[in-house]
């Protein structure tokens, strides 16, 4: 599939300049087609709830089929919250948490609600103005750490971490790694068969395409044999309804939540638009955009928060005594964040093109104010 054809695939964009995903993507047809069949039948009664409940089983399948993993080495979840919860009560006794202190949060909050409420240590590692995430983590990883829990991207600057050094310097260490990759798989990766973290977690609401309440938590069961954070009928094998005894999946599907049905049969429509770019062409797409978008900006005396390697998403600080207005860039018909810091953050997706960068550019431009501290 080539960008124009996967752009096809978006309404949306006939009318915007999406530069939002790292927030959320807009409904790609596929997937708003199904969802709006799924309703259809609930309103006439013609569903079949079997049906509809078989699809995340599916959706996991299909989804272990474009990660190349084995499907019995994913679970399906509803949060990446979930996930990390369940990961984090894995660390042993006298072992150490080492996260990042500007982690997201979905990360951060399990790892410190865990190691509160059982008394374990927790390195929260501080961020250093001008040095990177990366570094700043392989400082902290030593022989008392148990678990390392890091997000690939993260959107208050767009660096992407080095996934493979920081699982070296865990693994030489005898720790594990928790890696979220809700804001790389689907846009940076896809294969996950050699994929050095531990546990690997993304929810599909962004780069996926997904409704959100869709997300997959992946790790070999052979190896690591996790407790489900919410036992139910859906953790154990055989399924069923009434009575006992409970016996967990000896597949990563004991840690299965409950599923929210519309969303998981949005995410099999999803999977199928998604599972058709190609991964290293639509990798080199993106991160190009956002190499372009980051020179034009530099040009206009923007400074890159960015302290490490560059990813497909780029945050950007206007110059002192000035900054963007958020409203001015949407009646451009561009859509992207200014954040509370008052930097501009925008996120290439394959869909995106060089005229995006261009109109984006221009609206910047065209949005750039006196900030008030400067103001008579």
């Amino acid at each position: 599939m080539t960008p124009q054809e996967f752009r096809a695939q978006f309404p949306a964009l006939d009318d915007w300049v999406w530069l939002d995903t790292p927030g959320a993507p807009p409904g790609a047809r596929p997937v708003i087609d199904r969802l709006e069949h799924a309703l259809d039948e609930w309103l006439s009664g013609s569903f079949d709830w079997a049906d509809w409940d078989s699809a995340a089983d599916s959706a996991r399948a299909q989804f272990a089929r474009y990660t190349r993993v084995d499907p019995r080495s994913v679970a399906t979840l509803s949060s990446l919250a979930e996930a990390a919860a369940t990961v984090v009560r894995s660390v042993e006794p006298g072992k150490t948490i080492v996260v990042a202190e500007d982690e997201f949060r979905s990360v951060l909050f399990p790892a410190l609600n865990h190691a509160t409420s059982n008394s374990l240590d927790i390195d929260v590692v501080p961020r250093t103005p001008g040095r990177s995430r990366t570094d700043s983590l392989l400082d902290a990883i030593d022989g008392s750490t148990g678990l390392v829990m890091v997000s690939e991207v993260l959107t208050n600057d767009g660096e992407r971490v080095d996934l493979d050094k920081i699982c070296n310097a865990a693994h030489s260490n005898g720790a594990l790694v928790f890696a979220n990759l809700t804001q790389t798989l689907g846009v940076l990766r896809s294969d996950l068969s050699q994929h050095p973290a531990d546990f690997v977690a993304a929810h599909g609401y962004k780069w996926m395409l997904c409704p959100r309440g869709t997300t997959w938590l992946v790790t070999d069961p052979s190896l690591h044999e996790l407790d489900p954070l919410i036992p139910s009928w859906k953790t154990v094998i055989p399924q069923g309804y009434f009575g006992g005894p409970y016996t967990p999946s000896q597949s990563s599907s004991r840690c299965n939540s409950s599923p929210a049905w519309l969303s998981w049969i949005g995410a099999r429509s999803a999977l199928d638009v998604i599972e058709r770019i190609p991964e290293t062409s639509g990798r080199e797409h993106c991160l190009e955009l956002a190499a372009t978008f980051e020179v034009a900006v530099r040009n206009l005396d923007f400074s890159i928060l960015n302290c490490g390697a560059r990813s497909h998403i780029v945050v950007a600080a206007p110059p002192a005594g000035r900054e963007v207005s958020a409203a001015a860039l949407r009646e451009r018909g561009i859509r992207a964040t200014v954040t509370e810091n008052k930097a501009v953050r925008v996120g290439f997706h394959y869909f995106n093109s060089l005229t995006d960068v261009d109109q984006a550019i221009d609206a910047i431009v065209d949005s750039i104010t006196s900030s008030s501290r400067e103001s008579p």
